[in-house]
């Protein structure tokens, strides 16, 4: 995002502890910045490409319950609104802190789940402001 600021109303401090940070990962090497904004450039594209697959996207669609088939695969989800959502495959894109409440009982016992116990969520906030004019 820091992409889209123009260059004298933006720090080059904060670029470069960006950079800095990226550039010591293993694969660092492979950052780059979009072209454009980012719903456009890089959730349309995914959106696209999961409903020209017969797909859905469902966004501010909370989930209540995960609920499952006597095999332990998902059966459907129950949203807030009462309704249920079906399908072969999912994705949850959720905090972990709300996934590690929503996880299914049966599933707590399951090795590859109880790992999730180890991750803890950090708050984060972001805030944009947009202003009419200059500020001087």
């Amino acid at each position: 995002a820091l992409n889209f600021i123009n260059p004298d109303e933006l720090s080059m401090q904060c670029i470069l502890i960006a950079l800095n940070r990226f550039l010591q990962e293993k694969h660092g090497s492979k950052m780059a910045f979009l072209d454009g904004n980012p719903p456009e450039r890089l959730c349309m594209p995914i959106v696209e490409h999961i409903e020209s697959k017969g797909g859905q996207v469902r966004l501010n669609s909370r989930i209540k319950k995960i609920e499952l088939n006597e095999d332990g695969s998902v059966k459907c989800f129950i949203l807030n609104n009462g309704s249920t959502i079906k399908g072969d495959a999912f994705v949850f894109a959720t905090p972990v802190d709300i996934l590690k409440l929503l996880l299914p009982e049966d599933w707590k016992e399951i090795p590859y789940f109880q790992k999730l116990e180890k991750l803890v969520g950090v708050p984060v906030i972001n805030v944009h402001i947009w202003f009419d004019r200059k500020l001087k």
